[in-house]
């Protein structure tokens, strides 16, 4: 039987991801100070000899956060392995060009006081080529360094607004996962148009039922409650919600007050989901809970506690339910078979690791970027300009999910599918069963 995940849960604030790296921990011969550094976003023709810092005859050098080590590590270290397998069978399939890819790791333990000295040490004194997968503290400091030099960087693990752009052509940030304007869209239009409520779980929410709303108190959380507000107010469903800023120490005030007020359902947009079912369940308050897509994990649940009658929902955007969802699980652990120092019982684990998938789908979208180089040989450089060209000349594939960068679309993962969580007490077996399949807002809204 599995244990609670409580401390975990408690360290990951903001989904997977909300820190960066310091300390290099790989080695490898850097480029050459004399690279040339293609530092703007202009769409000036291609020109395939032309290359930027970080690459040279036969290696191409990209920054990556790791932090293996420390109180993320839980976090970290499947993440850097998801992503370092996806590479290593590309080197081993023969590169780009060429070439090798060789990351350039570095592990602060999540010290967010190392962030943006450490972006600048990749940029300016290791010139890696681009960045792949940074962590959510180096964004405020580091965002507007990023944009202003102009070098690629893919997916940085944070929700917030600014990572994300709707309309902007030439953009140098490619984020991967949602926003998390996004996913509060998504909460409240399953709340209020899915048939997921009642004794057997087949009825709408009654028109008048009041809905419950947790959110924390950092800026983030905060732009994420204003969408959801946004939404629920074209829903003509703003004075339903009972909204409460919370910490792990208010959750019992905040649950009595949803009792009083007789909310219907609890939506927690948040990722602490142990801790909270546990107060839920002290309160004796049972109504189903719907959690954002932090909590899509069977890491996020323990079947001890699981109730039918307190069901769990999570919005998600790695369904791994569906053949094509099983084939890219598949792809993922061939992948990690090219990791030589990882043992077998910990490949294993990683099946059911979301850290994990989440590295490898920061490692499929750089590794399918490339390989449009090897496709398109001869029509782009492996120069800044160009490799944002690449990355915007078709969509990206990830096992179900489809995203793409087109036309200047910078918003990641847009589409959602909906998951329960389904313990079992007394074996500790325990899964998370597809409700609905992947679905547009509009397809939501529209039930």
């Amino acid at each position: 039987m599995k244990k609670k995940r409580l401390l975990s849960m408690l360290l990951a604030a903001t989904f997977l991801f909300s820190l960066t790296a310091c300390a290099r921990t790989d080695g490898g011969e850097k480029p050459s100070d004399e690279q040339p550094s293609q530092g703007t976003n202009s769409q000036a023709p291609a020109d395939p000899m032309e290359v930027s810092q970080g690459v040279t005859d036969d290696t191409i050098y990209i920054g990556t956060a790791s932090l293996v080590s420390g109180a993320f590590a839980y976090i970290g270290q499947p993440a850097y392995d998801g992503l370092r397998a996806c590479v290593e069978r590309f080197n081993a399939q023969g590169g780009v060009l060429g070439r090798k890819v060789e990351l350039v790791p570095y592990d602060d333990q999540g010290d967010a006081a190392q962030g943006k000295a450490t972006v600048e040490r990749w940029v300016e004194q290791d010139k890696v080529f681009a960045l792949v997968s940074l962590f959510g503290h180096i964004v405020e400091p580091s965002l507007p360094y990023l944009k202003e030099k102009g070098i690629p960087v893919i997916n940085i693990s944070s929700g917030l607004d600014v990572c994300y752009s709707e309309n902007e052509p030439g953009g140098n940030l490619f984020q991967v996962q949602p926003a998390n304007m996004t996913d509060a869209r998504y909460l409240i239009a399953r709340v209020l148009h899915e048939s997921i409520f009642g004794p057997n779980k087949d009825e709408k929410l009654p028109a008048d039922a009041k809905i419950a709303v947790v959110h924390g108190t950092d800026s983030a959380s905060m732009s994420t409650l204003e969408h959801l507000k946004e939404t629920a107010e074209q829903e003509g469903a703003l004075d339903r919600l009972v909204i409460e800023a919370v910490t792990p120490d208010t959750y019992a005030t905040a649950i009595q007050k949803f009792k009083n007020e007789d909310c219907q359902v609890v939506i927690f947009m948040g990722i602490d989901s142990t801790t909270w079912i546990s107060a839920m369940d002290d309160a004796q308050y049972e109504v189903p809970v719907v959690f954002s897509y932090g909590a899509s994990t069977l890491q996020s649940y323990v079947p001890d506690t699981y109730k039918p009658g307190r069901p769990c929902y999570a919005t998600i955007w790695g369904d791994y339910s569906g053949q094509a969802g099983q084939d890219m699980l598949d792809d993922m652990m061939d992948a990690l078979t090219y990791l030589d120092d990882l043992d077998e019982a910990t490949r294993l684990s990683y099946r059911d690791n979301n850290y994990c998938v989440a590295g490898y789908a920061y490692g499929i979208t750089l590794v399918q970027a490339l390989e449009r180089y090897n496709e398109h040989e001869g029509e782009y450089g492996l120069n800044w300009n160009d490799f944002i060209k690449v990355m915007e000349l078709e969509p990206f594939h990830f096992g179900a999910v489809e995203f793409d960068y087109m036309n200047g679309k910078r918003m990641g993962v847009d589409t959602f599918a909906f998951v329960e969580y389904i313990g079992n007490p007394e074996t500790g077996e325990e899964e998370l069963i597809t409700v609905r399949p992947f679905e547009t807002l509009d397809e939501v809204l529209a039930k």
